[in-house]
């Protein structure tokens, strides 16, 4: 499979918006945008401190990840600290499994390594994504372990680069 990748801009904000129901496992990108917790992490879409790659099969987006800062009231599922960021990830179904959620991934923490301390994520104890975040040095935050918003258990994990 052929496809190419590029840094997200401003003017990706669709993109992040539909990924971002891929992540959540929404089935519309406008149940996202009636969730006010899954809003903050697309809403302003590069604003300063957002980070993020896409893979693309033509000029179809088939996969984006990002991370971005969260500070005062405004806090993701994966808060750690104001100083790190967090992640989101998803990868279109059609294109799961082919090292495509890998490659973005790698891409974000070669970019963010320089900068930040850490990246933080929140993922369902249930994807098997959670694999490939431990083969990339993410680790279980303990005590992180939480009920999310569709009932089932989440936890935080954490890519440390100090």
């Amino acid at each position: 499979m052929s496809y190419h990748d590029r840094p997200l801009t401003k003017n990706d904000a669709s993109i992040v918006w539909e990924m971002l129901m891929y992540a959540a496992h929404e089935q519309s990108i406008g149940s996202v945008k009636q969730n006010s917790e899954l809003t903050l992490y697309a809403e302003d879409w590069g604003r300063a401190g957002d980070l993020g790659f896409g893979a693309f099969d033509g000029e179809r987006a088939i996969g984006a990840g990002w991370i971005r800062l969260w500070s005062g009231e405004e806090k993701g599922y994966g808060y750690i600290a104001d100083d790190i960021p967090e992640l989101a990830l998803a990868v279109a179904p059609d294109y799961r499994g082919q090292g495509i959620g890998t490659q973005i991934l790698q891409q974000i923490l070669d970019s963010a390594k320089t900068t930040y301390p850490a990246i933080s994520l929140s993922v369902r104890e249930d994807n098997p994504v959670i694999q490939m975040y431990e083969r990339l040095g993410f680790q279980h935050v303990d005590g992180s372990d939480k009920l999310n918003r569709v009932g089932t258990r989440s936890f935080n994990m954490l890519k440390e680069f100090r």
